[in-house]
Formats: C-alpha cells, structure tokens, sequence
C-alpha cells in the first residue's frame, strides 16, 4: 500500500475508537459468569487499547494483587467479518470471469483469509496459541523472547486474561537494544515457521514489546498459519540457495512453494525470467531495504558503465545501457531455455519483504497463466514486512535476508533429514564437489550468534557467556554424536582429506626425497639381462612411482589452504573465549570473563567428559575416513579419463592395487562400527 494508507490503516492496530465500556464490562461478566466487582481489585474505565476486533482494560486481580490485561471481543464482529467474507467471495468469480488467464485460486485465496479472521476470534484457540508459543520458545532455548502468561479461569471465546505485560512498542523504544531484539524476533519467527509450524500473522509494532528487563514479548496469537512440515523444508531449501546464492535452483523453489505448478515449470525456464528473478534477490540481500539495493545497483552501474576517458556518464546514458545489458541477459536467459520475455526493474521505497511482495505480485500479473499466489504468502510476507521495516527504522543498512542466517546455520546443523542434509550440502558445497569451508566457518559463526542472542537477555548484552557455551556444546554434540550425522560426517572426511594432504605435502617437500625425485633411471636393460638388474632398478622404480602417486595437485593446494580454517572451527567446538586468566571489566562497568584459555581447557574436558563413550566410535569413523580418501584419490590418480594425472605404467597399477586393498579395510572398519550399534 502507499504510504499514507499504511498510516492510516495502522491506527486499526491498537487505536481504533472504543465501543462502550459499559457494554464491554457487560460482556465480560456474561462470558465469564462473574462480577467484576467481586473478581477484580481495580479495573480500569477506560480500555487501555482499542483494535479492530477487541479492546483492552488493564486490571488487578483481587485474590493474587496480579495486574491483568482483560480483552473483550467486539459486540457483532462476528456478524461484520461474515458479511465482509461473503462479498468477498460473491465478487471472485466475477473477477476471475473478466481475468481468466489468472492461475491464483482467487477463491480459495479468500476462503483461506476467512478461516484466519474466524479463528482469530475464537480466545480460547489464542489462549491455546500464546502458551504453547511460550512452552515452545523455552523448550527451544531461546529465553530472549516471550508471551503473556494466559489466566484460564478468567479467559473464554470472547474474553482473555492475560499476565500484565510492562514494556514499550519495539517501534518506539528509545533504548540502543532495538537491533538486538530486532535479531531476537526474526530468530523466534523463523523457529515459529520452519520448527513448531505455527507462524504468529500478525506482528505489527502494537504487538511486538521491549520489556522492562530487556526481553521481547509477542502479544496477540489469535491469527496463527500452520505451516506443514513440506513447506517448512521447501522454505529452507529455498533459503539456502538464496545463502548459496543459487539462483539457478529458485525456478524449482517456487514449484516446491506453490507459486508455479509443476507442468508450468518449463514455461517458466523458457521465459527468461530466471535472470531477473536472480538479480531482484541478489540485490534484495544487499541490506537497506529496496533504497539500499537502488543503491548498490547504481554504484555496480557507475562502475561498469564508463566514458571512454574514464570519467563518469550522464545518468540517462547509464541507464540506457544498463537496460540494454539487462535485455541482451534476459536474452541470452531465454534463449538458453528456447524462448525469451522480460521483467522490468523498478524503483521502490521502505521494506525490501514489502518490496519482494509486490514483485512477486507484478509478475504474477505479467505473468498470471505461470504465477500463483499461494495462500500462505499473504500472511508470511506481513510478518516479515513488518519485522524488516522496524530494522530498518534504527538501520537503515538492515537485510532480512542476511538476518535469517544464524537460524539457518543452526537448524542446518540440528536436523539430520534428508532435505536438510541436501539443504546444508548446498551451502557449503555449492554446485561443485570440493567443500568451501570459509562457509562452515560462517555457519558456525552463525550458530553462535543464535544462541548467543536467544538464550538470554544477559547472553544477548554479552554479560553471560552462556550463548556461546551453548553454541559449543551443542556443535560438539554433533561432532561426538555416537550415531552418524551428516555433520559430523563432513567434518571428518574433510578433517580426513586435509590430513592425507598435509602428510603427503610434507613427505613431497621433504629434503629427503627432493633427490630422489630428480633421480633419472637407466635406460631399461635389454631382456635377457633385466633379471640381474632388477634387485637394482625395481626399488627405484617403486619409490619414483610412490611418489608420483602422491604429488599435490590443485584441490590438495585448496585442502591446505583451508586447514587453518579448519583449525579454528575445532577452536570454536571447544568454545574458546577470549585470552588471559583472571576477570576484568570491559569498560561499561560490566564483568566479564578474560581466563579464555583456561576456560577452552575446561570446555574440551567437560565435552570430552561428557560424550567419551562415544570417543571411540568416532575416532573409528575417522579412520575410515582416512582410509576413503586414500582410495578416493588413488582411484583418481589411476583413472586417467576421470581426471587423474599422466603417471607411468606402473604407478597407475599400484593406484589401482592399493584402492582394491584399502577397500577391503574400509569395509572391515564399517563392519566393527556397526557392530557397536547391536
């Protein structure tokens, strides 16, 4: 919406004129079968907040001196939701009769809207919602956020009492936390999306509270989405090649999310749009919300175009041939995919959610019998609207998309499916075979900036290590998992390879053998004398081959390159924290803990300690590790036409021998893992 609609509408989030407090006090004592005399110390006589559904009077519960919220449900709001639902859905069929070539569900769309507005008022299901969003949040660690303690006894349909709540709109908080909390509730709704499957729909700044000690407070359950377990993992995958910055994969990510059929998605590839798709969210992850993407695509624009003497162009030149470029892309896009069209850039302002939103919408338009709509979006895309546009409002350089990381790194390393090992190698692996571990260590990173910021407010201010102590213990959990797990199983065949690289650049390097190397053997003898030479030329001939079979190549170079990297991640499974021995201030009056080295010492201990049963069976895999990569890279090495080197005869025979024997003692070594397990 334009700006000035969205000002007025936000006055339907906790200003609208009340209705009587005499009829809503009525109410109250009719649904509740009490008087409110006798149930309440003090109630006030005004409501304290006034929504489109309901209003609000803060109250002191006689029996317990508890101050309360009490809402009370409009009179006939039933009745006004009804009417407006039915309309609705009378005018749908008129619509699509005169856009028939739209693919949105236009009926289905408003029938999905109906059941969130009924639901929403029925109390009794957001009392439900608000407590098991609590129980949620604190069996999940993330004691950062919060709701309001629901009162049963005095809740029904129509009213809900609620713990009083002291905090500040997060819109309107003074305090220098705001970015904190900002991170605090994008973590909690990306849980609620892609973990407990109930997504809060209706976040605006009314509902989103900075308490008084520092934590955020969720107010307002009653328009919830279940999110099935199919699209949770869809929005991962698709999260992740975002990460990735895998655009090619997005065309399948929107079959998987509902927003192309599957039969129109080679349509979709043939029409060139994978392109624009591509560059709308690279730019979208450049942070700044959409003025911040113009921005950084007009400076990636001044860059590239330029006057012959090096100085810069007139605007209108630029972007003549910024388009020009742009067509001849979506060109090459569609011709690739035999057939061409075009999407167009445009210019916006506010949240880069709200921006995407209505892309979205524009191509579904352009492009109706392809795009759809799904029903989910429209509450999906508020939610995150508006926790971006609060961002945005302390940081004018806040990405959403960049924010979703640390959840991603921790989910990712947390579930084992199928999907999500498919959803994590894409992050770390891309589209090659060859792990990035700049990315691992990302991710991990990642991990300790959720737990850091969700476990508790003290971890969030960094008083309290108790974030990044989780963080380590829960990534050597991983690590020393008695059952195998894909993490666990990429960090040991990359710790695996590494170590075979690092050994044999040592024994390449080795002065010892340098000679050896530059040694040039006799020519073959002739035949009937090659026996009486052989006890000679045959050890050096073994030894040459040897060593051809452990020369380092460019992915060894790239292993050795990433060990250091590696390094520090093991540093970070044992939570290394800070240097020194003894405790100081750091600067702002609070304490913390500087004995880093003592603490990473007594960290390792406590996680060796606590999974040393599984010690052993770890180390056995990584043996089996060592012994894969060997064969790995001998059966590479002695296969010339999958990419192995030019060796001799007999190099490429003792690759080939070695790789049938090694297999064997892989085998052996899979057979005594799995033994542990009977």
């Amino acid at each position: 919406l334009p700006p000035i609609y969205a000002k007025g509408l936000a006055g339907l989030q906790d200003a609208v004129p009340p209705f009587s407090s005499v009829e809503g006090r009525a109410i109250i004592e009719k649904e509740l079968g009490i008087r409110i005399n006798d149930v309440f110390a003090d109630f006030s006589s005004e409501p304290v907040a006034s929504a489109s559904i309901g209003q609000v009077y803060k109250a002191t519960l006689k029996e317990s001196g508890m101050d309360v919220a009490v809402k009370v449900q409009r009179p006939n709001v039933l009745r006004d939701v009804a009417l407006d639902l039915f309309l609705m859905r009378r005018l749908a069929p008129l619509y699509l009769k005169y856009n028939n070539d739209s693919n949105t569900d236009l009926v289905g769309l408003i029938d999905a809207w109906g059941v969130g507005f009924v639901n929403e008022l029925d109390y009794e299901r957001e009392a439900e919602a608000t407590t098991a969003f609590s129980v949620a949040m604190k069996e999940r660690g993330l004691g950062s956020v919060t709701a309001p303690e629901v009162m049963y006894d005095f809740s029904s349909k129509r009213v809900l009492t609620t713990r009083w709540v002291d905090g500040v709109r997060l819109d309107a908080s003074k305090t220098n936390d705001v970015p904190r909390l900002c991170g605090v509730a994008l973590n909690a709704y990306l849980t609620m999306l892609l973990d407990t499957g109930t997504l809060h729909c209706d976040p605006h700044p009314g509902n989103l509270l900075r308490t008084q000690d520092g934590k955020l407070c969720i107010l307002d359950f009653g328009m919830c989405l279940d999110v099935p377990q199919d699209l949770q993992l869809s929005l991962l995958e698709f999260i992740a090649n975002l990460q990735a910055e895998n655009y090619e994969r997005v065309p399948e990510d929107l079959v998987k999310l509902g927003f192309v059929p599957p039969e129109k998605l080679g349509e979709l590839r043939a029409s060139g749009m994978t392109f624009g798709i591509a560059q709308m969210l690279r730019l979208a992850g450049e942070g700044g919300g959409p003025k911040g993407a113009m921005e950084a695509l007009v400076a990636e624009n001044k860059a590239k175009y330029k006057a012959e003497d090096g100085s810069d162009l007139p605007t209108k030149e630029r972007q003549r041939r910024f388009r020009e470029d742009y067509m001849k892309e979506m060109a090459k896009d569609a011709m690739a995919r035999e057939n061409g069209n075009n999407m167009k850039v445009e210019e916006s302002g506010g949240s880069t959610a709200v921006d995407l939103t209505k892309k979205i919408e524009s191509i579904q338009q352009q492009n109706s019998n392809v795009f759809a709509i799904p029903d989910y979006f429209v509450y999906m895309s508020r939610a995150f609207a508006t926790l971006e546009g609060i961002g945005l409002s302390v940081d004018s350089r806040y990405t959403i998309l960049k924010e979703c990381f640390p959840y991603l790194a921790k989910r990712l390393l947390s579930d084992d499916s199928p999907r999500a090992r498919g959803a994590l190698k894409t992050l770390l692996y891309g589209n090659g075979d060859e792990l990035n571990l700049s990315k691992l260590k990302d991710v991990t990173e990642g991990l300790e900036s959720y737990t850091t910021s969700t476990t508790s407010v003290e971890s969030s201010q960094g008083i309290s290590a108790e974030g990044k102590n989780m963080a380590g213990e829960q990534i050597a959990s991983v690590i020393l998992s008695k059952e195998k797990n894909y993490v666990q199983s990429i960090l040991l065949r990359e710790a695996a390879v590494a170590l075979d690289a690092v050994a044999r650049n040592a024994v390449s390097s080795s002065a010892i053998v340098a000679p050896l190397r530059r040694l040039q053997l006799p020519p073959p003898p002739p035949g009937p004398l090659a026996p009486l030479f052989a006890p000679v030329t045959l050890p050096l001939e073994i030894a040459k081959a040897i060593l051809e079979l452990q020369e380092i190549d460019a992915i060894d170079a790239k292993r050795l390159e990433n060990v250091n990297v590696l390094t520090d991640l093991a540093s970070r499974a044992v939570n290394r924290e800070g240097r020194g021995s003894e405790e100081g201030s750091n600067g702002d009056g609070r304490i913390m803990n500087i004995g880093g080295d003592r603490e990473a010492i007594e960290s390792l201990l406590r996680q060796t300690s606590l999974h040393r049963d599984n010690i052993a069976r770890v180390g056995l895999r990584f043996g089996g590790e060592i012994v894969n990569a060997q064969i790995e890279r001998l059966k590479k090495r002695g296969n010339k036409d999958a990419g192995g080197h030019e060796i001799s005869e007999l190099a490429e025979r003792l690759a080939k021998d070695g790789a049938s024997r090694l297999e064997l003692v892989a085998d052996a070594l899979e057979r005594v893992d799995q033994s542990y397990s009977r």
